[in-house]
């Protein structure tokens, strides 16, 4: 698992849009969109619905976004 993989996540599930998380991350959308992908295959799990109005976090996404955001904070204090 890709910890870039998983802040870009991150990002997407608080901006509820990969546009919005590619503002944030200052990134391209496509880009964003890309990187879910292999987390997604990774943790072999849709993490989001896909919408034309933005996504929203599947079951998985829900779960694996709890884990992700103990990952950031371990990540922030080391």
């Amino acid at each position: 698992m890709n910890w870039d993989d998983v802040r870009v996540f991150l990002a997407v599930a608080r901006a509820g849009q990969f546009v919005a998380a590619a503002r944030a991350l200052r990134i391209d959308h496509a880009t964003v969109a890309r990187r879910v992908t292999p987390l997604e295959k990774a943790l072999n799990a849709r993490l989001v619905d896909r919408r034309t109005t933005g996504v929203l976090l599947t079951g998985a996404g829900v779960r694996f976004l709890q884990s992700a955001e103990r990952m950031e904070t371990s990540f922030l204090q080391v």
